[in-house]
């Protein structure tokens, strides 16, 4: 998939040094920003270790990367993965290594935020709280967590966004490259769509952003000016960290496969059981899961057998039985087979597939992988599943008090009926 890409760093208004550091590696496909921390031009070292460390590590693994373009299953999708683990983690270990040999040096760090392309594919590694945006179709999402100590106290509660805004320790990072000689290292895969745009940015940005403002400077703006403009934006709104920014522009290139998957996270987005997980964590979650293709007439659930996967009906018509009694059909964009998710219990009816349909599934056992992986993620899953089961049983109990109901009807004799004999 054809791309562009433009980065430049900024020393900003109030800094005497630029402790930032980034790469454009089209090449390699490989685009990094790092933010260094520490006195003596500790963060310069930090943040430029970081970057050719992790650039060093990758280019040694170009051939698995060139090769996700033939292979593109689950399998070598992991592989990469896990090589982008092992880059940042080797950056970590340089960083502190460097640390501990020079006293003015020691304790310094910096974040890392990269983002490796193979093919249609891209794949994020992260530490700290520079950023990665991913801007498609008008929307824009953010692909990285901040690991900062504002956003620990949001996540629990203790402040609103308000007073995230303005806390006075919003720059406390809570993880970060180089502190220790090892760190925990957030992944992520997802799959490119034309005319997708990517922001990689340091805070010197991003802690300017608001609104619209980032939708705005992208489209007011040729390609190549982009990164200027965001970093003129910052500087007039005080400027007072250095400003590190790539912005990378996919190319138009339309393909059934894209159509596909853009139908697919709309799908998730509007299923019930995802409505409260953010973008990030739909593309997390999609990763986990397979397609499956179902002929007319195909029984994809079979009644009391036992089951471990749930269904997402992307394509297609199904039927819901019990025993030989139709109870419904469902349409594209249902699901189905959600309770083998969370129990080991048979299945309390049969879906036949009318017509031939298409469906994303995910099993139990990568359904509990993603909620240990991000606790909060599967708290809000298992939310939703609380939601849909109370609705269900409050559904059940009317439709139990109305059976009723007719029943007493019925065995009531009415009093003005007349014994004519």
């Amino acid at each position: 998939m054809k791309r562009s890409a433009f980065g430049q760093t900024d020393v900003g208004k109030r800094r005497k040094h630029n402790e930032d550091a980034f790469l454009v590696d089209d090449q390699l496909g490989l685009y990094v920003v790092a933010d260094g921390m520490g006195g003596h031009a500790a963060g310069e070292v930090a943040s430029a270790t970081a970057v050719e460390v992790s650039q060093a590590f990758l280019q040694k693994q170009s051939d698995l990367i060139l090769n996700y373009k033939v292979d593109d299953s689950h399998e070598q999708r992991d592989k990469i993965l896990a090589a982008i683990e092992e880059a940042a983690q080797q950056a970590c270990a340089a960083v502190y290594q460097k640390g501990q040999k020079d006293k003015k040096r020691h304790g310094m760090g910096t974040t890392l935020s990269f983002l490796l392309m193979a093919d249609d594919g891209a794949f994020i590694a992260h530490v700290g709280d520079s950023r990665i945006y991913l801007i498609r179709e008008g929307q824009i999402h953010q692909l990285t967590v901040d690991h900062s100590l504002v956003n620990e106290q949001l996540k629990r509660g203790n402040i609103t966004k308000e007073e995230a805004r303005n806390a006075r320790y919003k720059n406390v990072i809570t993880r970060a490259l180089g502190i220790q000689e090892s760190v925990r290292i957030d992944t992520l895969h997802f799959d490119l769509l034309p005319s997708d745009q990517i922001v990689l940015c340091s805070d010197g940005l991003h802690g300017y952003l608001s609104g619209n403002d980032l939708q705005a400077v992208l489209t007011a703006n040729p390609a190549a000016e982009v990164s200027q403009k965001l970093i003129d934006m910052a500087n007039d709104r005080g400027g007072k960290d250095n400003i590190s920014v790539i912005f990378l522009q996919i190319d138009h290139d339309e393909k059934e496969a894209a159509q596909e998957l853009r139908q697919r996270m709309e799908l998730m987005r509007n299923a019930p059981l995802f409505r409260y997980l953010s973008y990030r964590e739909l593309v997390t979650l999609m990763n986990l899961t397979y397609s499956k293709t179902a002929r007319d007439g195909e029984t994809i659930i079979e009644e009391n057998i036992i089951g471990d996967e749930m269904f997402l009906l992307v394509q297609g018509k199904v039927r819901v039985s019990k025993g030989d009694q139709e109870i419904t059909q469902l349409e594209q964009g249902s699901h189905f087979g959600e309770m083998a998710l969370i129990d080991n219990a048979p299945r309390s009816a049969t879906i036949t597939s009318i017509g031939p349909s298409r469906l994303l599934v995910i099993g139990r056992k990568q359904f509990y992988s993603f909620i240990r992986r991000d606790p909060p993620s599967g708290i809000k899953l298992l939310w939703s599943f609380l939601q849909i089961l109370t609705a269900r049983l409050r559904n059940t109990d009317e439709q139990l008090l109305k059976a009723r109901e007719e029943l007493t009807i019925q065995d009531v004799e009415p009093d003005w009926v007349l014994d004519n004999d």
